[in-house]
């Protein structure tokens, strides 16, 4: 650690960190740092005593290694039955880095060296952690990992009352953490057996446990941050919490209200269009079917959890399932998709227009500025530009499999959820390429890989040409 800080603030001389976020933007140093975390993550795994099973193929072992560092969870082994304790911990600690991000934790690491950061790191540092201003980015920072251990902490002690009565203690112990940390950050992975978890469709402790942790982290630590200072605000006053809405932030409403409304409909959908299926509910009793309609819609948040097959879902919900997963969690938090602040935006420009009101977006009698609009279609538009793509690229790869389970694995795969169709491990090398670049870039955003590589992008020297007369529709 020593070596490591020497490295970071070398004495007098101006520190790396600052040198490398003068040099580049940051979304390229966040790419770069992910990049470093996946290779290094599968070298570790690669490593025979990482194994309990013959080492598998270094692809296989960078499949899981991507897979874990952007919180995705598909993979193309079993991890209970391939990985030793040390590999498991690997992917823990892998699974950790990337929910969190690493530049989260190097800020970390340059505070306790009692530094202050320069402007170029806050930047640096706000966009690893999703904070949209500079305004105290150290407390910010710190913050997010208090909040991650208390989350991550109650939800290993919830799973331990039941993973001590399945397994033994210290067995029992590890796969509670595992699981805790998996959930929280989205990733989806288990370490328990080949069908995720399954054979725990009915027991209500593990189910609700893991679902307390995937909303929390796909939330978004802005929102938690929000919600525990009105909560101590309003108890300090000794008044009851009424209407708490008009209390939060555009944002935090936005976010709340967008995610409950995709966990209800996602919940009652899965259940209409799944009670025939005796591939899924059919067998289930009413509050079995309650539980696994629930947790299916609360994983689409882009968990990777499953209690079901999913490739014995029916094919409309399938079809629904990619919409769900395409929109994802919400900004500044450990899921994927284009988030849920950007679903809402595009949905309110869309009725505002068709109603013919205004044009604009309007959240809680605000109107959203045009520059986050513009951003918000730039959005939608790349990621919907590159599912065509990589799934016209997997169509010519995977000539065997039919065109919805490959609609729905890079589906998937670019929103970081991490559930198949079954059929991941079936993929050729050049599929498992594609499907790795997906998950690389839902992690990063594909607007921050764009902006990763154009460094005048976002200087302003627009020049307003003349309106062009065109007919649309």
């Amino acid at each position: 650690m020593k070596e490591f800080m020497e490295l970071l603030y070398p004495g007098n001389r101006t520190p790396l960190i600052e040198r490398m976020a003068k040099a580049n933007s940051p979304e390229k140093l966040l790419m770069i740092s992910f990049l470093i975390i996946i290779f290094t993550g599968s070298l570790l795994l690669t490593l025979p005593f990482a194994n309990i099973r013959k080492p598998v193929g270094y692809l296989d072992n960078l499949f899981v290694a991507v897979s874990a560092v952007c919180v995705t969870g598909l993979t193309t082994v079993t991890v209970a039955s391939q990985y030793s304790l040390f590999g498991k911990i690997i992917l823990i600690a892998l699974m950790q880095l990337g929910g969190l991000g690493p530049m989260t934790i190097i800020a970390i690491i340059i505070q306790r060296n009692k530094r202050r950061m320069a402007t170029v790191e806050k930047k640096l540092f706000a966009a690893g952690s999703g904070k949209s201003d500079l305004y105290d980015v150290p407390k910010y920072i710190r913050k997010i990992i208090l909040y991650t251990v208390i989350f991550e902490t109650i939800g290993f002690l919830l799973l331990s009352v039941r993973m001590t009565q399945l397994f033994d203690t210290g067995e029992g112990l590890f796969n509670s953490v595992f699981l805790s940390v998996s959930a929280f950050t989205n990733s989806g992975f288990d370490c328990i057996g080949s069908d995720s978890l399954m054979i725990y469709a009915g027991d209500p402790l593990i189910n609700l446990t893991i679902m307390f942790l995937i909303i929390t982290g796909g939330l978004g630590f802005v929102v938690w941050f929000e919600l525990y200072d009105l909560i101590i605000s309003r108890f300090r006053r000794g008044t009851v919490i009424r209407r708490s809405h008009r209390y939060l932030s555009e944002h935090a409403t936005v976010v709340l209200r967008t995610t409950g409304f995709l966990l209800v409909s996602g919940a009652v959908l899965f259940a209409v269009l799944e009670s025939p299926n005796p591939g899924t509910l059919r067998n289930l009793t009413d509050g079995e079917k309650l539980l696994t309609s629930l947790f299916q819609s609360v994983t689409l948040r882009t968990a990777g959890f499953s209690t079901v097959t999913i490739g014995r879902c029916t094919r409309p919900m399938l079809l629904i399932m990619c919409l769900y997963m395409m929109i994802g969690g919400s900004p500044g938090g450990t899921a994927g998709g284009i988030k849920t602040t950007t679903a809402a935006v595009l949905t309110s420009t869309a009725i505002n227009s068709l109603s013919q009101k205004h044009g604009d977006a309007v959240i809680r009698h605000r109107r959203i500025s045009s520059d986050l609009l513009k951003q918000a279609f730039m959005i939608a538009t790349l990621y919907f530009f590159i599912i065509f793509v990589m799934t016209l690229i997997l169509t010519i790869t995977e000539p065997g499999i039919n065109l919805l389970p490959l609609l729905f694995e890079v589906f998937s795969a670019i929103a970081t959820v991490g559930i198949s169709a079954g059929i991941t491990s079936s993929l050729s090398v050049p599929g498992r390429i594609v499907i790795m670049l997906l998950m690389f870039i839902g992690r990063m955003g594909p607007l921050s890989i764009f902006t990763a590589f154009h460094k005048d992008i976002r200087r302003d020297n627009r020049v307003i040409y003349p309106d062009a007369e065109i007919i649309i529709g």
